[in-house]
């Protein structure tokens, strides 16, 4: 059974789309850059967001790799990467979190690779950004939406 969630509000974390719903994604970068691939979206009072994410790599690049990273904030001004647990012999080892995605190689005609990183609400603020690896001379574009749900 399906949780039921009584609000939902969606919208676009990279690129943009019309009231045609017709998608423009924006062109990656090598390092996490502000604009145009970084987004600060409030999320306090919801449980869950689901990011869904249209990766394109580059013309006739192969094994390139996107790469998104997520911080949290309670002041939408000081952001705080979330973390990976390892345990040892009850020893906890943390590691800054990022989420890494080997897109589909690029052939003619280009083929797009979507993926949906669902995640759990934790603070008032979600920062997400994206960049790209392994590219050799043609960087690929990224098109993401969200969906937050809540009670």
């Amino acid at each position: 059974m399906a949780l039921f969630y009584k609000n939902q509000e969606v919208g676009v974390l990279f690129g943009s789309k019309t009231a045609l719903n017709v998608r423009t994604a924006v062109t990656l970068e090598a390092a996490y850059v502000d604009s145009p691939a970084t987004k600060i979206i409030p999320t306090g009072g919801f449980s869950q967001i689901v990011v869904d994410i249209d990766y394109t790599m580059g013309a006739g690049e192969t094994s390139n790799s996107i790469e998104v990273k997520v911080e949290v904030s309670s002041d939408g001004t000081n952001f705080y990467r979330i973390l990976n647990e390892s345990i040892s012999a009850g020893t906890s080892t943390v590691t800054v979190r990022e989420f890494t995605y080997v897109g589909v190689s690029a052939a003619v005609p280009v083929v797009s690779s979507p993926i949906s990183l669902p995640l759990d609400v934790m603070y008032k603020y979600m920062k997400f950004s994206v960049k790209e690896t392994g590219v050799a001379t043609t960087f690929g574009t990224c098109f993401a939406e969200y969906t937050l749900s809540g009670a």
